[in-house]
């Protein structure tokens, strides 16, 4: 076998339990603070394409959009985005 398709393990260096629910809760009341309270979920659902149980979730704070979802959600609302940038360390 090559040293290519051996390939090398890189450790992941991602958020911890507690900064990843801290993430969460905050992307879940920027959504709120922008939405309001009516349809929040329907909202979300068609800015990302996802299902409403996963909407739930994120506005619950128990889960963190994945990748793209998270860039639609930051396409379309300015307090998402202010709390990605927050959580990242950046102005």
């Amino acid at each position: 076998m090559s040293r290519l398709e051996k390939g090398t393990k890189v450790p992941f260096m991602g958020l911890d339990k507690a900064a990843e629910q801290e993430l969460a809760i905050a992307l879940a009341d920027a959504l709120r603070a922008e939405l309001g309270s009516r349809s929040v979920a329907k909202t979300v659902a068609r800015w990302t394409g996802v299902s409403d149980r996963a909407v739930k979730k994120w506005l619950a704070g128990k889960t963190v959009p994945g990748g793209m979802h998270l860039v639609a959600l930051m396409r379309h609302s300015d307090q998402v985005l202010a709390a990605v940038l927050k959580a990242a360390g950046r102005s």
